[in-house]
């Protein structure tokens, strides 16, 4: 075989490597976004200072790849006043096609609750806002940040307390 002929071979695998590996990330051209929902919020103990809450979020993935849950960041506001702020970083496998529970375990002080629960005097019904940014670590794209809001009031007359 002379040079040139090895050398034309080896452009011509070349070009169909490189075809056959786009063909191959083309799927990730049309990678969409995961649908990031709150589902629930549970107590899940108390002390004298403080209480340890539970968010649930359901995360849809209707894409063909699995996706990694990078962390959360999340802030929680009531009238306003800043009650959490944080991030939980812990990773974790969203599976291809399909729903995922996650969960965001955190602690309120009582000490803060009380500094909001001032702003609720002459309030009927004191308004809420969850914030929070659910990064995926996403093949060949990196970094995607899908931000989730959670928005309303929290209608006094309907807790009920020690029942």
């Amino acid at each position: 075989m002379r040079p040139q002929h090895g050398i034309g071979l080896v452009a011509a695998l070349a070009v169909v490597l490189a075809l056959a590996s786009c063909a191959g990330f083309g799927g990730l051209a049309n990678v969409v976004r995961p649908q990031v929902d709150l589902t629930d919020v549970k107590v899940l103990g108390t002390t004298l200072t403080e209480a340890d809450l539970l968010f649930q979020f359901q995360v849809d993935n209707p894409n063909a790849l699995a996706l990694v849950l990078d962390g959360i960041g999340y802030r929680l506001r009531l009238n306003g006043q800043p009650l959490l702020d944080g991030r939980h970083d812990e990773r974790t496998q969203i599976a291809a096609n399909g729903r995922s529970l996650i969960e965001l375990p955190v602690t309120v002080r009582y000490e803060d609750v009380y500094k909001v629960l001032r702003s609720f005097e002459n309030r009927r019904n004191p308004d809420y806002a969850l914030d929070a940014d659910f990064r995926f670590d996403v093949p060949i794209l990196g970094a995607v940040t899908v931000p989730v809001t959670k928005r309303g009031q929290i209608p006094l007359d309907r807790l009920r307390i020690g029942k």
